[in-house]
């Protein structure tokens, strides 16, 4: 399955929570972005520890959105963990929800 048909499914089953919208590619909870389709990936918003363990693990990317600096609160996932993704875009809302209050 492709990228694309992997982040249908997410936005599919986000979209029908309550408070969940869709900005351009991006989903968000609460005006708080959580996750957005990257290339082939997905980038996640996640608390800086998080993201530390999923790059020290290599089970994530950093994410720089092109200005060169590396983003601590964002991490990306690759396709090859697509299973994983609907998971680790639960866990960005959870944490998307904590910063809306």
């Amino acid at each position: 399955m492709s990228a694309e048909e992997h982040w249908l499914k997410i936005k599919e089953q986000f979209l029908k929570m309550k408070d969940v919208q869709k900005q351009g590619e991006a989903l968000k909870i609460k005006k708080k972005m959580f996750v957005f389709l990257n290339m082939e990936n997905i980038t996640v918003k996640l608390p800086k520890e998080r993201v530390t363990e999923l790059l020290n693990s290599g089970e994530g990317l950093p994410y720089d959105p092109g200005n060169g600096k590396i983003m601590k609160e964002w991490v990306t996932i690759p396709l090859e963990s697509s299973d994983k993704w609907i998971a680790f875009a639960k866990e960005g809302m959870r944490f998307a929800l904590t910063l809306a209050k």
